[in-house]
């Protein structure tokens, strides 16, 4: 559903209405009676200003009055009576007349002239007082409505470019439209396709559009909005939404109804994490689809069964575009993490529709509750986003069932034609034999003889395909059964499912409750197809009795308190839920498995004990069948002893008993945690054991999922009174697994963690986390190709300000090992003008777009360049560094001795960055910043380092000003197409100073040097010296007129090529500028450029040019800002260029913007 489209039909329906109420009788007319006195000067004015002509009659004393008994004047509304006629000064005229309903006033004024009490003259003056009041955003929306925002409308248009209209709405609404009556709304008309950076806890959703009405027993929601609903153990479901929303709630009703268009699909990945890799994990699809695009703000992230939160200063962070989430220091990931990630994404295949209704209503003063649940979602097969599909693609949807693997075409297809009838495809095709089996093998050849293919290939799954993916578009094979892809093409699916549920609720007696739920599914898996229809619907149903904890007598003597719960569930194989059901951890509780398809039983029991108020213990039996084929039987203790903050102890015990058709498995989970509170002291204990046993029932040795590790950690914390906590912790875990049918010591690792935080004074602050782990092998492992690991994280932020704020800077630091891919430059088409790169062609004739063949435009660019990450990880230390300080010497320098004069105005500003991705195996050299191994050409993924220095003399003193600047860069990137390393240095001077009171000087001298080496097909090698001086003159004769002055004259000389090239310029602009007091200015403005070249022959790249054409370039430009009212803002643009020898371009652009 658009929102945005359905604004439009909201105004068809009210035009229609109205037109159609218009149509039948252009003006009501109704009949009026007035009862006017009669008085001495025998004049009389009607009420209404709309009377129609000869519908008055008038009466006197009881009698009607003839037309010739007065005389009326229909312009002005007035009558008087004959002389003729006999009555009395003491009669009533009764007078009666039809007149038209319009929306007029008497009288029309500006201005009134009123009476005012003069104080200074001490008498009564007549003065001019305005009547009308000013168009105002109260005027538009009411009074007591707080509202921000924005109305933009515009056009542009130039010789490049057709003419465009403008157009931006972005409006936020907050407050009472009534007493019982409160608005909230976003409102915006722009389509705005940016995800939000999921670096941050909370998200900036820009195009999140709604509008929410509430009162105090209906909410109403129309647009953007995220609907949460936990109905039930089956109708639990978390969308985000477009569409419309109900919440009602009166006496004992509430209720809700949602008519939206779903954003995106619902899916759970289920992974472990891996040693020494913070991230990326990567996240698929349903069906697992690599090319997919998260909905921001809608993944939940279990971390060994606890949710994390978002936020570089939390637990992780998330790349909606590519899927991909990177765990922060905060959290260490290892082989024994068990990650949960549920989310929505979209694919771009179909549209998604959602319809949902809940009502619920209680009896008997609450103690009978009855609930019903409905919802629907699916996709719209008739309305596809990015796809196609054929008649023939269809007819074998429809042939493929339930069965996605039937769904399939054959990725490979002979080439069309061009225009010459010569086939030039990517792919050759070569026949080959492995291991007697006789296999096509697509080989990727663009612009060969043989290359007749062009081929699609689709993600099936690591290590269940062919073909492992180079670059975009390039695929090698693998062998049978190495790679990730296929070469085959997915047809789309579309598919629906729907849910119905009913809850009742009963409290039978006190603290006792009874929920029985009963839901029921149907989920069509391809709605292209009436094929396997048959096993759509599934049903489930709960049981749940529970009664709270309630204190227990022995004798007379409190026993303490004791609550029991059972609950016993059934959830046939072929019911489908909407979102999760169980806990994230559900399927570790009972040692389940996901190929197993079968009805599941579950029955657990609870017993909650509270012997004292610091003591509490719960225990639960659960009990699990999946059809015949397993079983599991789990016992479960939690006891929990905390007493005045001072000790904390918790125990969990659980042991887990399973069995299928054919393996046995005893698994026993323990961890627990102790810690005493000695003041400021606080010393702890927490350990941590499993010891899973599993084998086959026709054998007693173990197989590979059996499992023994017990790791202990010593802790210590220290929480001082001047502002310092320091965290300690310190553990051992040693790991078995099976070989040969027998436990064997696998690994020991250690791992120490250190946190200081610091905040005793307001000058300085400062936190560090600081974890490192070490995992070795054992030797008999190693030669099984496991290899020891060592993971780092750190993470550190300071701030400080000194001596009066003389020394002011901030530090961060964050180093962690990871995982990374070369990346791939994408170059993507856009709107003429906003992009930054042109396409020159295909220069080799292969039918690729490369990257030699676009090149940087300031102008007319119709492409931009994106990074994509490759399929390839290695394993690397990621390293973030930087360092910002200012000295200002007047701080402490401002007496009058010579010291004082020398030092008082000097300044400097520093800036250090570091960034490193380094596949370096020896970590320390990287986080310990040995600098010699950063930007190497063998280990570095992505690397860039940088360093600028200001010194500043009398730094923002008009008068004068000197600053003296050095920067320096490097950089490392490691491309699929080859790596690019760059070096760029900058030395220059800037003079600030006014000559005249009228006149100022800005003087800059600039050497620099731009280094960039690249692979031999790039066109951005270069090794560029450039030279140059510029100064600019600024005159104010009058202080709203300012004219300028700037000459600009430079060499710059490009070694790369065999012979140099050498380009001088020089550049000339005046500008005159005229500012109106508070209102607006405009300005306009002149340049002629002028480049030189000593060959015709060489490349010269864009860094040098500028986006100049070598000989003579024109530049003229008119801006003209004027702001008509305190929240409405005009600007109009222009500009033009002759550059070379070809044609003058304009360019317009005008908008109007309006604030609230």
């Amino acid at each position: 559903m658009d929102i945005r489209n359905s604004y439009k039909y909201i105004f068809s329906i009210i035009f229609f209405i109205t037109s159609q109420i218009y149509s039948q009788n252009d003006f009501n007319t109704i009949s009026v009676t007035d009862t006017i006195l009669i008085n001495l000067k025998n004049e009389y004015k009607i009420k209404a200003i709309s009377i129609i002509p000869f519908s008055e009659k008038l009466i006197i004393s009881g009698r009607n009055l003839n037309n010739n008994d007065f005389n009326f004047d229909y312009r002005l509304g007035k009558f008087t009576l004959s002389d003729s006629l006999e009555y009395s000064i003491f009669d009533t005229i009764f007078i009666s007349y039809e007149m038209r309903l319009m929306n007029f006033r008497n009288e029309y004024k500006n201005r009134s002239l009123v009476y005012q009490y003069d104080e200074l003259n001490s008498d009564t003056v007549r003065i001019v007082k305005s009547l009308s009041k000013p168009l105002t955003s109260e005027s538009i929306f009411g009074e007591g409505i707080q509202k921000s925002g924005t109305i933009l409308r515009g056009f542009t248009v130039g010789t490049n470019k057709d003419f465009t209209v403008n157009s931006g709405l972005r409006l936020q609404l907050s407050g009472r439209l009534s007493d019982d009556i409160e608005i909230v709304a976003a409102l915006t008309d722009e389509n705005t396709p940016i995800q939000p950076e999921g670096n941050t806890e909370t998200l900036d959703e820009l195009d999140k559009v709604f509008i929410e009405l509430k009162h105090k027993n209906a909410i109403g929601t129309f647009g953007d909005y995220d609907l949460t609903k936990r109905i039930g153990e089956f109708g639990n479901i978390n969308r985000k939404l477009q569409g419309i929303k109900t919440e009602f709630n009166i006496d004992n009703y509430s209720g809700a109804v949602a008519i939206a268009g779903s954003r995106g699909k619902f899916n759970t990945n289920e992974f472990t994490g891996q040693d020494g890799n913070q991230g990326p994990y990567r996240l698929y699809g349903v069906n697992n689809e690599r090319n997919i695009i998260i909905i921001a703000g809608s993944e939940k992230i279990y971390l060994d069964g606890v949710e994390l939160k978002r936020g570089e200063n939390n637990d992780y962070t998330i790349e909606y575009a590519n899927s991909e989430i990177i765990f922060t220091p905060n959290r260490i990931i290892t082989s024994a993490s068990r990650i949960n990630v549920d989310f929505e994404y979209t694919d771009r295949q179909f549209n998604r529709n959602y319809i949902g209704a809940d009502l619920s209503s209680s009896f008997f003063n609450n103690k009978l509750k009855i609930t019903l649940g409905f919802f629907k979602e699916g996709d719209d097969k008739n309305s596809p986003i990015d796809i196609s599909i054929s008649d023939n693609e269809r007819k074998i949807l429809e042939l493929a069932g339930d069965d996605r693997n039937k769904a399939i075409i054959d990725g490979a297809k002979i080439a069309e034609p061009d225009s010459l009838g010569n086939i030039k495809g990517f792919y050759e095709k070569i026949d080959s034999t492995i291991n007697g089996i006789m296999y096509s093998i697509y080989k990727y050849n663009p612009g060969g003889i043989n290359s007749l293919y062009n081929v699609t290939f689709s993600f099936v799954g690591a290590g269940k395909g062919d073909y492992s993916q180079i670059s975009l578009g390039n695929y090698r094979f693998a062998g049978p059964g190495e790679g990730s892809y296929m070469p085959i093409k997915y047809l789309p699916v579309a598919q629906s499912n729907q849910q119905a549920n009913i809850i009742i609720e009963a409290e039978p007696f006190k603290d006792v409750n009874l929920k029985l739920e009963f839901a029921g599914s149907i989920f069509d898996k391809n709605t292209f197809s009436n094929i396997n229809d048959g096993d759509n619907f599934g049903n489930a149903r709960n049981i749940f009795l529970n009664i709270k904890p309630r204190e227990i007598y022995l004798g007379g003597i409190s026993l303490g308190k004791a609550g029991l719960s059972y609950k016993d569930r059934f959830i046939q194989n072929k019911f489908s839920a909407l979102d999760r059901i169980n806990e994230a951890e559900f399927k570790r509780y009972y040692n389940l498995s996901d190929n197993i398809n079968a009805d599941e039983q579950l029955r657990e029991i609870n017993l909650s004990i509270v012997p004292t108020e610091n003591l509490k213990i719960n225990s639960q039996y659960g009990f699990l069948k999946k059809g015949n084929s397993f079983n599991s039987d789990r016992f479960f203790t939690n006891v929990d002893f905390r007493k005045d903050e001072s000790i904390n102890v918790y125990y969990n015990f659980d042991i887990v008993k399973s069995e299928n058709s054919l393996i046995k498995s005893n698994w026993l989970r323990q961890n627990g945690k102790a810690d005493y509170n000695f003041g400021f002291i606080k010393p702890g204990f927490e350990f941590l054991h499993e010891d899973k046993k599993e084998n086959l029932l026709s054998s007693d040795s173990l197989i590979n999922t059996s499992l023994y590790y017990f790791e202990y950690s010593p802790l210590f914390e220290i929480s001082g009174g001047s502002g310092v906590t320091f965290t300690a912790k310190y553990s051992v875990r040693d790991e078995s697994f099976p070989l040969a049918g027998v436990l064997n010591s696998e690994s020991r690792s250690t791992l120490q963690s250190y946190q200081i935080n610091y905040s005793g004074i307001k000058e300085f602050t400062t936190n560090l986390n600081v974890t490192f782990r070490n995992k070795k092998y054992e030797e008999i492992f190693k030669e099984l190709g496991r290899i020891d690991n060592e993971t780092v994280l750190i993470r550190s932020q300071s701030r400080i300000s000194l001596f009066n704020r003389f020394l002011e800077g901030e530090s961060f630091y964050e180093a962690s090992t990871q995982k990374a891919a070369r990346l791939e430059k994408v170059f993507i088409r856009v709107e003429q003008g906003t992009g930054n790169y042109i396409y020159l062609g295909d220069i080799n004739n292969n039918g690729i777009a490369e990257e030699f063949e676009f090149e940087p435009a300031v102008y007319d660019g119709d492409f931009i360049v994106t990074t994509i990450p490759t399929d390839e990880l290695f394993p690397v230390i990621d390293l973030k560094a930087n360092v910002h300080f200012n000295l200002d010497f007047s701080k402490i320098f401002s007496g009058n001795g010579l010291l004082n004069a020398l030092l008082n105005p000097v300044s400097t500003e520093t800036f250090l960055r570091v960034e490193e991705n380094s596949k370096e195996p020896d970590l320390n050299k990287i986080y310990l910043l040995q600098f010699s191994n950063f930007l190497n050409d063998s280990t570095t993924i992505t690397g860039f380092n940088s360093i600028q220095q200001d010194l500043n003399l009398f730094k923002n003193k008009r008068e004068f000003s000197l600053r003296f600047r050095f920067n320096q860069r490097q950089s490392l990137n490691q491309y699929s197409a080859g790596t690019e390393k760059g070096f760029a240095r900058e030395r220059s001077l800037r003079l600030k100073f006014k000559m005249v009171k009228e006149i100022n000087n800005q003087t800059d001298l600039v050497n620099e040097i731009d280094n960039l080496y690249a692979n031999s097909s790039s066109n951005r090698a270069r090794l560029l010296t450039r030279n140059e001086i510029s100064t600019d003159f600024s005159y104010r004769p009058e202080n709203n007129i300012e004219i300028g002055f700037k000459i600009k004259s430079g060499r710059s000389q490009d070694d790369y090529p065999s012979s140099p090239t050498i380009i001088t310029n020089n550049s000339l602009t005046l500008s005159i500028t005229y500012s109106i007091a508070n209102r607006g200015r405009l300005r306009a403005e002149i340049e002629r450029n002028e480049l030189l070249t000593n060959t015709n022959e060489n490349f010269i790249p864009f860094e040098i040019l500028r986006g100049n054409l070598i000989g003579k370039n024109y530049f003229w430009r008119l801006n003209f800002d004027y702001r008509i009212s305190g929240n409405l803002q005009t600007t109009i643009t222009y500009n033009g260029r002759l550059q070379g020898k070809g044609k003058t371009v304009h360019t317009m652009r005008a908008e109007a913007r309006a604030y609230f």
